[in-house]
């Protein structure tokens, strides 16, 4: 079986080669993070951006597998499960952060939020590259000379760095779309923090306050799914996070996950992907 390393979110302290703390922005090289010192898979509560320089691997991200190559950029969110494989001369960077590290003064309130929604791989045109390396490169410089001022620049260079991420996937949005996605957010926002309590649309349509059927039509109108399926997806994930990567009693399993049931949880788990949650666990260690 993987790593037993995802019931806990990993804050900066437990990674890296330099110790961090909340509040500090950490900029490495790639080639001294290969092996971490909390075994993967894993997962932390912060951000982590990684770009290849150089080498080739793979890195898995909750579920999906993507190449490790020259040019790709990795964005890891908190919460994601992830792990990487680099072959022998893998170069680059891996930058880590919480989001009020950022300056606010560079970057929206809602910009900063759209982070959660950054795809997992970048990968941009040359110019582009050339210009976060650049960022990346003066972060490693700044994060390890600690000179007077290093901190304002860090932070300076980071929020560059995000914001020319989030312009590559960001268009301008309209005033009434932008209202839209504040909704949209606010909503995946109390999803997150209450998904593992509250399995009902009635909890998070009263928080929002407006009407269940109010909620459920416009998140079917924005997304083309009902906001009960947005519920049952987070729950899904954090579902198969467990099964795959930790030990835990699938009957532990569900009660973390606010099922009192374990029979309805099996029944939930099957309806969705086909598979019972032994099932799944069963499939996914002989992946390993």
């Amino acid at each position: 079986m993987p790593g037993r390393n995802v019931s806990k979110l990993h804050s900066m302290d437990a990674l890296g080669v330099v110790t961090a703390q909340r509040g500090d922005i950490r900029a490495e090289r790639l080639e001294e993070r290969i092996n971490p010192k909390v075994p993967f898979p894993h997962r932390h509560d912060f951000f982590q951006v990684v770009i290849v320089t150089a080498g080739k691997g793979q890195h898995n991200i909750d579920f999906n597998s993507y190449p490790l190559k020259a040019g790709n950029i990795f964005v890891v969110k908190p919460g994601q499960v992830h792990q990487w494989y680099l072959t022998k001369g893998t170069r680059g960077y891996v930058v880590e952060f919480y989001l009020d590290s950022l300056r606010l003064d560079l970057l929206e309130k809602a910009s900063l939020q759209s982070l959660y929604d950054a795809p997992d791989l970048f990968r941009p045109g040359a110019d582009l590259q050339k210009e976060l390396r650049f960022y990346c490169e003066k972060m490693c410089v700044e994060f390890s000379e600690k000179k007077i001022g290093g901190d304002q620049a860090l932070r300076s260079l980071l929020s560059l760095l995000a914001l020319q991420l989030l312009r590559t996937t960001e268009a301008k949005s309209t005033k009434a779309k932008k209202a839209e996605e504040s909704f949209m957010r606010e909503f995946e926002g109390l999803i997150e923090k209450n998904f593992s309590e509250q399995h009902n649309v009635d909890f998070y349509a009263r928080t929002l306050g407006i009407s269940p059927k109010a909620l459920t039509m416009r998140v079917l109108r924005l997304l083309n799914k009902s906001a009960r399926e947005m519920i049952h997806e987070r729950c899904l994930l954090e579902a198969q996070r467990y099964l795959a990567y930790t030990t835990l009693p699938i009957g532990e399993v569900s009660y973390v996950l606010g099922f009192q049931d374990p029979n309805y949880f099996s029944r939930f788990f099957r309806a969705k992907l086909g598979l019972s949650p032994g099932q799944f666990r069963d499939r996914y260690s002989k992946l390993d």
